[in-house]
């Protein structure tokens, strides 16, 4: 029989938990979720309720379980959410047979699939999480990203305390348009970003944007031109959007540094890749884009 606290969740063949682990496990500073011993700890909230679950694999059955530790039963609607949240974070819906078979031809993917095998294009379902991240991200090293998006949770997130431990929501748009721009300043952060932050979170408390209303048009670059009238939003964010949320394959963050660094070390240059080189990868790599970047950036950090 089987458990009404633990949610089951069926794998694809290319699938590897312990890249998944690896990954999430790299940045200490992560505020949403915990890992230790393979397995990943997260909270979330679905009709008022707070349901903190253990995600873990099963390699026998080849299932990830997602196990309610503080509640003795799902609700319908908090299965339903938290399944649809686990699949989009861990691109489980995915298949990566043709791009593995694509990889095996390109000389600077091969030696990544062989290297990361299994691994999943770890997403941002969130929308606000994922937008309002790759505003914290602009024009700061990584480590300073996430000191910025754990004094951000910790902030205007919401806590839930269990076992003497202390785990976070994302916060929500209102907490931050409702907000003077001096306690985003107290952040240590800049003001144009405190400002692109505020702008951002109203649009979204306003229902004027919203991960659904951007997924209805009709082609990546009409996505792409409507996140770049956003206040704050240029195209390294708007590709980072699309990549990590809204999960569209041709997403090309071109002037990422990393990306640029990552296949500057693979091709052995002494110098950054030029711009027909990246725009040569883009066409070739065409509808696999996203997970060659996310192949890279993982070689990388």
């Amino acid at each position: 029989m089987l458990a009404k606290n633990i949610i089951y969740l069926e794998t694809s063949s290319i699938f590897d938990w312990g890249q998944i682990i690896s990954y999430l496990s790299r940045e200490e500073k992560e505020v949403m979720y915990q890992v230790a011993n393979d397995r990943i700890k997260r909270l979330f909230k679905v009709e008022n309720e707070f349901y903190l679950c253990t995600i873990f694999y099963n390699e026998q059955v080849q299932e990830i379980c997602i196990q309610a530790e503080n509640q003795p039963i799902f609700s319908a609607e908090a299965r339903k959410v938290i399944s649809n949240f686990v699949r989009d974070w861990l691109d489980l819906d995915q298949s990566l047979d043709d791009f593995y078979q694509f990889a095996q031809e390109d000389n600077i993917l091969y030696p990544l699939v062989q290297k990361f095998y299994g691994l999943r294009l770890i997403g941002v379902p969130d929308f606000y999480e994922a937008i309002t991240w790759g505003i914290l991200g602009q024009q700061v090293n990584l480590a300073y990203a996430y000191t910025l998006k754990e004094r951000f949770v910790k902030k205007y997130g919401e806590a839930f305390h269990y076992n003497h431990e202390t785990y976070w929501l994302y916060p929500k748009p209102e907490m931050v348009a409702n907000s003077v721009a001096e306690e985003l300043l107290e952040l240590q952060m800049t003001r144009k970003k405190a400002e692109y932050l505020q702008t951002i979170s109203m649009l979204l408390y306003q229902g004027i944007i919203s991960r659904s209303y951007y997924q209805k048009l009709d082609t990546a670059e009409q996505i792409e031109k409507e996140l770049l009238k956003l206040y704050g939003v240029g195209p390294w964010t708007a590709h980072y959007v699309m990549m990590r949320c809204f999960r569209i394959q041709s997403a090309f963050p071109m002037a990422d540094i990393g990306l640029q660094n990552g296949i500057s070390y693979i091709l052995g240059l002494d110098e950054k890749p030029s711009k027909e080189l990246l725009l040569k990868l883009k066409k070739e790599w065409g509808t696999w884009c996203s997970y060659a970047v996310f192949y890279i950036w993982r070689l990388l950090y």
